[in-house]
């Protein structure tokens, strides 16, 4: 099976949580449990299947490792990204113009920033399924370009 992961799931499995950011210990527990969902989900998905990616996806993962919320060493996020790509079960798959028009249009018809769009429009008709636990991903727009979407974690957001 071709499957998508989204960048949140990745950032979910490879960054753990610390406690001093949270409100409280329930929340904490939350984001613990999340992270430990999400990163024996991207394990075993990784094993049993191809992956897919978009050359935005790659540096989308990079940059919310190494720059957003508790960063990442930027070297290690640079291996971590290295590894994805040279993985035989890895496909890259690269945008290109006509994704990025296709992009901007859908996001300016639904709302939803464009990076979504980055992620999934190079990729259709190539995955059978993408994980996902972003809301935007259940808007008729992006709906439309996968044949199945599924959230590992449980729990949806928007970003």
């Amino acid at each position: 099976m071709n499957i998508f992961i989204d960048t949140q799931l990745w950032v979910y499995a490879l960054k753990k949580p610390y406690k001093e950011r949270f409100k409280d210990e329930e929340e904490y527990k939350e984001a613990l449990e999340i992270h430990s969902r999400a990163n024996g989900f991207v394990r075993d998905a990784i094993l049993g299947h191809v992956l897919y990616v978009t050359t935005h996806q790659l540096a989308e993962i990079y940059h919310a490792l190494a720059f957003r919320g508790i960063r990442m060493n930027k070297r290690l996020a640079l291996e971590i990204i290295k590894k994805l790509m040279r993985s035989s079960k890895t496909v890259v798959v690269e945008v290109k113009r006509k994704h990025y028009r296709e992009s901007l249009r859908l996001s300016s018809l639904s709302g939803i920033h464009v990076w979504d769009y980055l992620c999934i429009i190079p990729l259709k008709g190539i995955i059978d399924i993408a994980y996902t636990n972003d809301k935007h991903f259940l808007h008729p727009t992006i709906k439309k370009l996968v044949p199945k979407i599924e959230n590992p974690i449980g729990k949806w957001i928007t970003i």
